[in-house]
């Protein structure tokens, strides 16, 4: 994603980062395959989201989950489809304008590569 995106922050959330669901509590990994919730943020891929139209959430701070045509629109579809066989599970992508406004509403882990 770097080469794309060369000033590229990116985070684990969710689960992976907490050991549990925050909708039903369940443990990471227990009983199913957990998702990797991964938050990305940085001045190249927020002017392409935006350039691109994909939508960001009301407050202007972060996307939802990026869909299928997010992801194409800004190259990343095989970038995560990779991610996700490499795992072995689903890895799904949310923009913030910065990995500390990423980290302010939800546990994060910043990934330093």
């Amino acid at each position: 994603m770097r080469e794309l995106y060369p000033d590229l922050d990116m985070g684990f959330q969710g689960s992976s980062v907490t050991g549990r669901s925050a909708e039903s509590g369940a443990l990471f990994d227990e009983g199913r395959v957990s998702d990797y919730d991964i938050a990305i943020s940085g001045d190249s891929v927020n002017r392409a989201a935006h350039d691109n139209g994909v939508r960001f959430r009301g407050d202007g701070v972060s996307t939802g989950p990026l869909s299928e045509r997010d992801l194409d629109r800004l190259g990343l579809d095989g970038i995560i489809d990779d991610a996700s066989a490499e795992t072995g599970r689903e890895v799904h992508i949310m923009i913030f304008r910065t990995i500390d406004e990423a980290a302010a509403r939800k546990p994060t882990i910043k990934v330093w590569f």
